[in-house]
């Protein structure tokens, strides 16, 4: 079964098909037994455009290979539960910390059986399969884009990741609910190495919990902190006026970097990136949600640049703008492979490298120099709502110069840096930034 249509009438497709299988069913034979592993069920699959035009999408037969259990959705790498509370503290784009209760329990699926095929019998079944196959299909990538295999980031996670299916959101005031459902269909739960996959939207023209795209935007997170920040959960502290004071004169105290403005748009921008990567389109969250300016997330969309962030007309996506300049940069230095998809690859796996090296980078020379004191409102473990074009253009400076340094590759150093001169200018990246340039 293979239907194509695009994003716009997804939902219609989705009601047709569910409708479609009711009919059928009504006095037809249907197996009641478990199905016979390997798993195959009717899911909501992207099917790939060759960029930057955008993929379709399909409701089609797809083997899940890594599920063990369809009753319980368990898999290999991943798990999904439902009956989570989430009690946001921040939100920060598409990271949230705050704290899970309730028991959690596994997934609550309905399904028949035809001719060994899973068949969802509502929406949230069909969401629920359609997610297990996006999530297998992002680990299936993960080796190949990033050089990271999957044995080795379920050890540094202490297991099987969890995915947290429509969790009530409790003790939250109406600002963050409304942030949550305008924004955060899906989100990355850092302090835990969860994925969240919250109730669907109005706004949603294709299940955020379904798109590959937004998946692997989401594991780019993971990545990010699997690489960059080494898998820990620095917590920023500034409980008195000694830690704050301490926290002024110390330019690498713990936390700092996870509550800069410029470091959370670079995280995001390696996501959209690590998308780009898994699936071949451009804009992670274009099909699912239609903004008016959504091609200021797009990698190919109007060109602006650092300097131009002052200006709020420009682009007025927060950190995300930086984010963007920077997937853009890593975008555009990746055209050089783009006909050898092996090398593509290959590309994706020296970024992620040097993502790993950034970290300990900044605590060298140039970077340390670049990297300016902490404002009072980092010290004090405040994430900034708003970019300051001095501070956040030297934070881009150390993080660009550090990371620059573990890019091995001449060719990839020469592109990147062309890139990163574009669309940072001197404001974020200075002359002082690009010694790596002519390494």
């Amino acid at each position: 079964m293979k239907d194509m249509m695009p994003a716009k009438n997804i939902y219609r497709l989705i009601e047709s098909f569910l409708g479609l299988i009711a009919v059928l069913l009504v006095g037809c034979s249907v197996a009641t037994s478990k199905p016979i592993p390997p798993f195959r069920a009717i899911v909501l699959n992207f099917v790939p455009g060759i960029a930057p035009a955008q993929g379709s999408w399909e409701m089609s037969e797809q083997t899940l290979n890594t599920l063990e259990d369809p009753d319980t959705m368990r898999g290999t790498n991943f798990e999904i539960f439902t009956g989570q509370k989430l009690s946001i503290d921040a939100t920060v784009g598409s990271l949230v910390s705050g704290r899970i209760s309730g028991t959690s329990s596994t997934a609550a699926v309905r399904y028949d059986v035809k001719n060994n095929i899973i068949v969802a019998r509502d929406s949230s079944t069909l969401l629920l399969f359609s997610s297990f196959h996006a999530f297998e299909q992002m680990f299936d990538s993960l080796e190949q884009t990033s050089g990271l295999s999957i044995e080795t980031l379920k050890n540094a996670v202490g297991g099987k990741y969890k995915i947290l299916f429509e969790p009530t959101i409790e003790d939250a005031g109406a600002q963050t609910k409304a942030r949550l459902t305008l924004k955060l269909n899906a989100a990355f739960y850092s302090e835990a190495d969860n994925f969240l996959l919250f109730r669907r939207s109005e706004l949603e023209k294709v299940p955020l919990a379904a798109n590959i795209k937004v998946i692997s935007h989401e594991f780019g997170h993971a990545l990010f902190k699997y690489s960059f920040f080494g898998q820990r959960n620095d917590k920023c502290s500034a409980k008195d006026e000694k830690e704050f004071a301490a926290n002024r004169n110390n330019k690498l105290f713990p936390g700092r970097f996870a509550t800069e403005f410029a470091i959370s748009g670079f995280n995001e921008g390696y996501a959209d990136f690590n998308s780009f990567v898994v699936t071949g389109d451009v804009n992670p969250i274009e099909g699912s949600l239609d903004f008016e300016d959504l091609d200021k997330r797009s990698l190919v969309g109007s060109k602006f640049t650092f300097s131009q962030l002052k200006n709020s007309n420009v682009c007025d996506k927060k950190f995300y703008c930086i984010g963007t300049l920077f997937a853009r940069a890593l975008y555009k230095s990746a055209l050089q492979y783009r006909a050898n998809p092996s090398e593509l690859q290959a590309f994706s796996r020296r970024v992620f490298a040097a993502l790993a090296k950034t970290g300990s980078n900044l605590n060298s020379q140039p970077s340390l120099d670049l990297l300016p004191s902490p404002k009072a409102e980092i010290a004090a473990c405040q994430n900034p709502t708003a970019i300051s074009m001095t501070y956040d253009g030297s934070v881009s400076a150390a993080f660009l110069a550090a990371f620059l340094k573990g890019i091995t590759v001449p060719a990839d150093r020469t592109a990147i840096c062309d890139a990163l001169i574009e669309n940072f200018a001197t404001e974020g990246f200075p002359m002082e930034a690009r010694s790596a340039c002519s390494l």
